[in-house]
């Protein structure tokens, strides 16, 4: 059989949904962990190509946000519509919490298009937008791919494991910002002691 245009299909929309499309990439993982369970694709080559769509839909929407802010004409015209006040907010945030901000956003549906458009348009550094965004893509691919190999013929409990996985995940990411938010104030808050 061949196993090549299912391969594919799940590719180009991890890619679509890497772009910014709202399309949900959980779930198309667990599909395609799936369909290695069922044999219609090579566990390798499926993973290896899953990741890399996701990687590149991420990449191309970041870098084509970072191309138009880098343009004089149309970084003008950016920065009217977006905001000076808005844009420099978000400079200072990614300044601070860039790596965290990526990866919580990997893994909270919904405003991870909005992350890696602020990434693009603040001139977020692309090799640490590449190394963390490579990170946290891995770390979802093998989970939820992961999910629907070890499900098998058992769904629901694929979907059920998979809700419970992304509310931990997201939590686990919140807590890991208020921490490190925390943290942060402190020492802010001690080295201005010790200047005053």
């Amino acid at each position: 059989m061949n196993t090549w245009p299912v391969i594919w299909i799940v590719a180009l929309t991890l890619f679509l949904g890497g772009l910014g499309l709202p399309l949900p990439e959980n779930p198309i993982l667990v599909g395609g962990g799936y369909t290695i369970y069922q044999k219609l694709v090579f566990p390798v080559s499926g993973i290896a190509l899953w990741y890399l769509a996701i990687l590149s839909g991420d990449f191309f929407l970041y870098a084509a946000v970072h191309w138009f802010f880098r343009r004089r004409p149309l970084s003008n015209l950016m920065r009217r519509w977006a905001g000076e006040h808005r844009l420099e907010r978000y400079q200072q945030a990614f300044a601070s919490w860039g790596g965290w901000t990526l990866f919580m956003a990997r893994f909270t549906f919904g405003i991870r298009g909005a992350a890696y458009i602020a990434a693009g348009a603040v001139g977020y550094p692309w090799i640490r937008f590449l190394m963390v965004d490579g990170l946290s893509v891995g770390i979802q691919v093998l989970l939820f791919v992961g999910i629907g190999y070890f499900a098998g013929d058992r769904i629901e409990w694929a979907k059920a494991t998979s809700e419970k996985i992304i509310i931990l995940l997201t939590l686990a990411a919140v807590l890991t910002l208020l921490l490190t938010w925390g943290c942060s104030f402190i020492m802010r808050r001690a080295s201005n002691r010790r200047v005053r």
